[in-house]
């Protein structure tokens, strides 16, 4: 009996470990993210500032009468508009695409902590009732035009779920 009370403590005390490294690994890896938004964010900032001034510096180059008479003048005023353009709209295609890889992985890690956090649930850590799903609330989001993602993300619960509720009340 001693036996088998010292080994369910180990047991127990293994997945606690087990489970703090987890939350650790998830921990640094958020703010790992953090870190590159706020670099990406400050690097957007910065290119901002130089395609602002860049484009003051077009404009007040437009207001000199002697440029923009010339044909050769006219001829560099819309080439350099045209590269400008053309950076500038793979800047912004660029920084599409990276918003919607931060997107991604902030869905995932979003969708790995409801995972965690019902896995904790099982294991009894968390009460149960701090987290019951209201099935009304869910269809009343649904048909007041949020999504699926959306609702699992508000309500902390799994897309699974909510696509289970929405499914038992036959409106999917």
């Amino acid at each position: 009996m001693v036996f088998d009370s010292e080994f369910l403590l180990m047991v127990s005390g293994a997945l606690l470990l087990i489970l703090v490294f987890l939350i650790l690994y998830i921990y640094i890896k958020d703010k790992d993210v953090a870190k590159k938004t706020q670099r990406l964010e400050k690097a957007i900032e910065a290119l901002s500032k130089e395609i602002y001034k860049t484009k003051k510096w077009i404009q007040e180059n437009e207001t000199q009468s002697e440029f923009a008479n010339s044909t050769l003048g006219a001829n560099i005023k819309n080439e350099v508009k045209n590269n400008l353009n053309s950076g500038l709209t793979n800047l912004s295609s660029q920084i599409h695409g990276i918003q919607e890889v931060l997107e991604k992985d902030r869905d995932y890690f979003e969708e790995k902590i409801i995972a965690l956090e019902n896995k904790i649930r099982e294991f009894g850590h968390f009460s149960p009732s701090s987290t019951d799903v209201d099935e009304n609330r869910i269809i009343k989001m649904f048909q007041d035009g949020w999504s699926i993602d959306s609702i699992a993300k508000e309500l902390r619960v799994g897309k699974g779920e909510v696509e289970f509720i929405l499914k038992l009340a036959d409106i999917k």
